[in-house]
């Protein structure tokens, strides 16, 4: 079979726009390859500024406490039942029915007025034998996004544990 000019400058134009059009999508996505990775990078920052990296969470563990205890020599500080068991009762009167504006201050000053993480895991265990959930979910799921980030930054800001 014999190929015309024609056919064949058309075959050839083909070939080149193809060639041009893979040259230029494999560019574009080297490109948004790149703005990706600085978006979460950024945003990686972001969070770890925020919450105070994956430390801050784990000051919610039930079991903060007891491994603190375990790997540290000395006399840990740490509350008595009683008052955390009163900081868990500040905390669900200040978490009002879903038609009611929740106090977020009185929560707030909560965590304020803990010393260390330790002190926020024995909270949360005393909030999860009172009222059998768990703290940081019953917070997540009631309170919103910036107001967790406010928790979260006071509880970043406090020490792993205080000895005596």
């Amino acid at each position: 079979m014999r190929l015309t000019k024609a056919h064949k400058i058309g075959i050839g134009s083909a070939l080149g726009v193809l060639v041009i059009t893979i040259g230029y999508a494999s560019v574009r996505a080297r490109q948004r390859d790149k703005r990706f990775a600085v978006i979460l990078q950024a945003i990686s920052g972001v969070l770890a500024d925020i919450e105070g990296g994956l430390d801050t969470t784990k000051a919610f563990d039930l079991q903060y406490k007891e491994r603190v205890l375990q790997s540290v020599s000395q006399t840990v500080i740490t509350l008595k039942k009683q008052t955390a068991i009163g900081y868990a009762s500040l905390i669900n009167s200040a978490l009002t029915p879903w038609y009611l504006n929740d106090d977020e201050e009185k929560i707030y000053g909560v965590f304020r007025g803990l010393k260390d993480k330790v002190q926020v895991s024995q909270l949360a265990n005393a909030y999860q034998e009172e009222y059998e959930n768990n703290l940081i979910d019953v917070l997540k799921d009631r309170l919103s996004t910036s107001e967790i980030k406010i928790i979260m930054g006071i509880v970043a800001k406090l020490p792993p544990y205080r000895t005596l």
